[in-house]
């Protein structure tokens, strides 16, 4: 039969709280466990410490005002680094690498662990230490391969020494200061004892260990020592390190850190910060630097070709006796010195065109100090763009891969800037090979008019005008030069720290004691609760009579109370109590049911053995006896007998079976129970053939004179479930209990009587609830008490 839905399958809270109160000691055993493990986590939780940095990072654009402008009239938007690429950066596991070679101490930490009963199996109160809190300091040999990532107990000794021990299936030997694995080791065994001060060389480890002043050791705890390579330190510290933007808007950014040391915490943080400071100002120096050190290069060449000509115009000079010449040549001499200078000019900025144009085409990179020889506007803010586009790219592959779309966007706008740089750098040669020509034509002329002056004049013109344009050439490049050292001496970055590594609150952000104590009661409660609504749900016996209505039809009669071996034993003697009571109830609601219809012989039967069906055939005849009826109990369960118990009598005396067997006849089987009003019929001896006895026609004129002489015949039934003799009685009953036992009787088991039951083949059947405890029953909570009044 399907579970029937109603009303009650709805969630009652009352109902909810009256099983959980039955199932107490799993919430007392839940909340014990939560407690010790939330204790036992509390004081093997090493307490962690949050802390925070501020920085600032900045504007990034760079470049002269007229550039700018003219990138703004270009739209060209992206001028500077982002935000997002500063933050990559400085979270960067180069960045972290260079902060943490920036501390050695922490290729060792230190650990000390109490000698109480929690370390006694396993470390489980094992503290990292800061340096200077231990009895002792390591020094590594950075040259030599250690065995790091392994715990090393380290026992201080009289006398000034330390041993040594550690043991694990399996290591590896690293290089500390690089992090590159040396090779692996297996079953790694060290104990070694060595003095303070003195090198210890092992093939496993290569160091020193020197006595930490002012600080002695505690007999109560154990010291441990790991020894960490640069690649395992960095990428712990940048798994930890978190980097935010405080705001949307803001170029101010907040860096975060976890750790079990605070003052590891706080060196890392500020070193990370001068790290990424001093890395940006040492970007910025270089392309100073590269621009003075052309500049001096070419001050060498014209200081050389000036002391050439101011020599050459001397040696003139003195040996021609030339010591001036007239107003005439001066003019020609001038206005030629000017036409070379202004084609020397244009040579050389045509010779440093044609280099920047080759460097173009052979896709060499442009860097923005190639601007500074170059004098036309456009073209010096195209090689600015294509610089600084450059450096975007390059600052965006250092966390993204060259498949990124805005790598690929950032090609394609270099790329047109690299053709329009061309396009301009290809024109501007060409006007100057126009200009040169141009400038031939001029000088030639003038030559030609220079030659019809006197020789010593001529030459000496034209030395003079030699030096006259290397000292304004090189003038002008000492100027240059000294601009420039002035820029690089008073460069400075634009990134600076606003907050030092400070400790977030007062204290270990984690373990927080309320918290865990917050959650280990919520586990010792919603466990247990899980729990018990898991085995209700899973509970597929009889609980109560909303279970029966669940699964049947059948009407109920009445629930039995349960009571202890006493109360069972002395209830036929003395009829009191919730037991007798129950019987009572049961007693009145059957005659109820049978008022006007002949019911008089009733069968009691169950689905399996120990349900009670025995107990509760004998305690109903004996209540319908108690009333004033006359009662017969007919033992018909022929295989397992138990009634003679129950009224004390012999279990091996002449009973049903000898009479249906026609060895006794029924004078001497049928005998009086010592109640009133009650005669019982017991099996007797377990006969070997039970159903043959049961069919035969003894048994229904058996049936008939007890029927003719007594109100009511029980008979104590076999059980359905088990054997077929039930079936061979049910043709005699009146009516049929129905016997189930709260907490053992599955809920499967009624299929058969309800199959019956809907089929029609059993009709007048009633169901009875044997061994209800009622304080743990939610339906009858209270009826404990009421079949107590007036029995106290």
């Amino acid at each position: 039969m399907e579970p029937r839905t109603s009303a009650s399958d709805e969630l009652d809270l009352h109902l909810l709280f009256f099983k959980l109160r039955a199932r107490w000691p799993l919430f007392l055993v839940g909340l014990v466990l939560a407690g010790a493990c939330a204790w036992l986590y509390l004081q093997t939780k090493a307490p962690v410490y949050d802390f925070r940095a501020t920085m600032l990072l900045g504007n990034q654009s760079s470049g002269s005002k007229r550039a700018q402008e003219l990138l703004n009239l270009l739209e060209v938007k992206d001028r500077g680094i982002k935000m997002e690429d500063e933050i990559g950066l400085i979270s960067s596991a180069g960045m972290v690498r260079q902060a943490v070679q920036r501390l050695p101490e922490f290729q060792v930490s230190y650990y000390a662990a109490p000698d109480n009963w929690l370390n006694k199996v396993r470390l489980l109160q094992l503290r990292e230490r800061p340096l200077g809190s231990v009895p002792f300091r390591v020094v590594p040999d950075a040259a030599a391969a250690q065995l790091s990532g392994l715990r090393v107990q380290v026992q201080p000794l009289p006398g000034g020494k330390f041993r040594l021990t550690a043991q694990a299936k399996r290591g590896q030997l690293t290089s500390l200061p690089t992090g590159e694995l040396v090779r692996e080791v297996f079953d790694v065994d060290l104990d070694q004892t060595v003095a303070a001060g003195q090198p210890l060389q092992h093939p496993l480890l290569s160091l020193t260990i020197e006595p930490e002043p002012g600080v002695a050791p505690d007999p109560k705890e154990r010291y441990y020592f790991t020894l960490n390579d640069l690649g395992s330190v960095a990428g712990d510290y940048q798994g930890r390190l978190q980097v935010r933007s405080v705001d949307h808007e803001s170029r101010i950014i907040e860096l975060t850190t976890k750790g079990t040391v605070p003052a590891k915490e706080k060196q890392f943080l500020d070193t990370l910060m001068s790290v990424f400071i001093a890395e940006d100002l040492r970007e910025k120096n270089l392309t100073g630097q590269k621009t003075v050190a052309f500049l001096d290069g070419e001050i060498r060449k014209l200081s050389q070709a000036r002391q050439q000509s101011a020599a050459a115009l001397s040696t003139f000079r003195a040996a021609r006796g030339v010591v001036d010449v007239n107003a005439q040549s001066t003019a020609g001499i001038q206005q030629t010195a000017g036409l070379e200078l202004e084609r020397s000019r244009l040579t050389s900025q045509r010779s440093y065109y044609q280099n920047l144009l080759a460097q173009l085409r052979a896709d060499r990179t442009v860097t923005a100090a190639s601007a500074a020889g170059v004098s036309d506007g456009v073209l010096s803010s195209l090689i600015l763009q294509l610089a600084d586009l450059s450096n975007q790219k390059a600052g965006l592959v250092v966390n993204a891969s060259v498949n990124n779309p805005l790598v690929t966007v950032l090609d394609e706008r270099i790329k047109t800037t690299k053709a329009s740089l061309e396009q301009n750098l290809a024109s501007m040669i060409r006007n100057m090979d126009i200009q040169l020509a141009d400038m031939g034509g001029q000088l030639g002329k003038l030559r030609a008019d220079m030659s019809r002056m006197p020789e010593n004049e001529r030459e000496l013109a034209v030395l003079k005008g030699k030096s006259d344009f290397n000292d304004k050439n090189y003038n002008f490049l000492v100027e240059k030069r000294a601009e420039a050292a002035i820029t690089l001496a008073t460069n400075s970055t634009d990134k600076k720290v606003i907050d030092a590594a400070t400790m977030s609150g007062a204290g270990p952000s984690a373990p927080r004691p309320m918290f865990v104590g917050l959650i280990a009661m919520l586990a010792g409660l919603l466990g247990p609760l899980g729990l018990a609504l898991l085995l209700d749900k899973a509970n597929r016996r009889i609980q109560s009579k909303e279970d029966l209505v669940r699964v049947t039809d059948i009407p109920m009669l009445g629930v039995v109370a349960h009571g202890n071996k006493a109360e069972r034993a002395g209830m036929l003697r003395n009829p009191k109590g919730p037991i007798a009571e129950s019987f009572r109830s049961i007693r009145v609601n059957l005659q109820y049911l049978s008022a006007g219809l002949d019911k008089k012989v009733l069968g009691v039967t169950s689905s399996v053995p120990g349900e009670g069906k025995s107990f509760c055939a004998v305690n109903l005849a004996a209540e319908l006896a108690h009333s004033g009826r006359r009662v017969a109990l007919v033992e018909t369960d022929l295989r397992r007998p138990t009634i003679a118990g129950y009224f004390d009598l012999d279990r091996d005396a002449p009973g049903l079976a000898a009479y249906l067997a026609n060895l006794e006849p029924l004078g001497r089987c049928l005998r009086a129970s010592g109640i009133a009003n009650l005669d019982v019929l017991i099996c007797g001896s377990v006969p070997p053939n039970p159903t043959e006895l049961l069919e035969s026609p003894r048994m229904a004129s058996l049936l008939e004179q007890l029927r003719a002489e007594y109100d009511y015949v029980l008979l104590d039934t076999p059980p359905v479930g088990y054997v077929s003799e039930y079936f061979v009685l049910l043709r005699y009953l009146d009516a049929n209990i129905y016997v189930v036992r709260q907490n053992y009787t599955d809920r499967s088991l009624i299929t058969q009587i309800n199959e019956l039951y809907a089929e029609g083949k059993i009709k007048h059947v009633y169901m009875i609830i044997n061994d209800m405890h009622f304080n743990k029953t939610y339906e009858y909570r209270y009826k404990k008490n009421a079949y107590a009044y007036g029995y106290s």
